[in-house]
């Protein structure tokens, strides 16, 4: 098997654009890659993109697929969140500053308890509300009924947590120990108590 020959320069600044910003390049970005014929032409065209707003809103798209964001709270009545966007942002915001990811995780988690002074550490935390909402459900008359829609809702924030800061199905410890990872169900509800 022979390797695919090197993509031309046209091809080349298409896919480097598809791939860091998830748009096209203009023609007259184009024009001005195909005339560069300095051996760090491709270098300037990715540095430039890295420094673009939209790098920041492409690869924050995927991290806002991993924490099960929505702009409205699903369920039977799929109200639209109103400041929800406000996270959205915030995401790619901290992508564009190349915050480290330590923060970046830590104040999502509990960026308004680590930095109270700071409003966009208190936005960080709308990770924490960025699944689905059971209106319904939580307007149910029956306490019993309040409380399980209650669990089920830390069930997800729980499942979130484990798959995008651990990368484990922490979620099925809620009924038995977890049958590959060491995953207790007394671990489980340890997390759901922090919550």
């Amino acid at each position: 098997i022979r390797p695919v020959a090197d993509a031309d320069k046209r091809t080349l600044i298409r896919r480097v654009y598809y791939d860091l910003t998830g748009l096209p390049p203009s023609p007259d970005n184009v024009a001005e890659f195909l005339a560069d014929k300095s051996p760090k032409a491709l270098e300037k065209v990715v540095d430039r993109l890295l420094a673009s707003s939209q790098f920041g809103e492409r690869w924050g798209r995927h991290w806002l697929d991993v924490v099960r964001y929505g702009e409205s709270q699903g369920f039977e009545r799929d109200k639209l969140r109103l400041d929800a966007w406000r996270y959205r942002d915030w995401v790619a915001d901290a992508l564009n500053a190349d915050m480290p990811y330590d923060r970046f995780a830590a104040w999502q988690l509990a960026g308004d308890v680590l930095q109270p002074d700071d409003p966009s550490a208190t936005v960080a935390t709308g990770f924490l509300v960025a699944g689905p909402w059971d209106e319904v459900g939580n307007s149910q008359q029956s306490l019993a009924m309040k409380r399980v829609v209650r669990q089920d809702e830390l069930e997800d924030l729980a499942a979130s947590v484990g798959q995008t800061f651990l990368g484990l199905t922490i979620n099925c410890a809620r009924c038995h120990d977890h049958k590959f990872d060491p995953i207790r169900t007394t671990e489980y509800y340890q997390v759901i108590s922090a919550l």
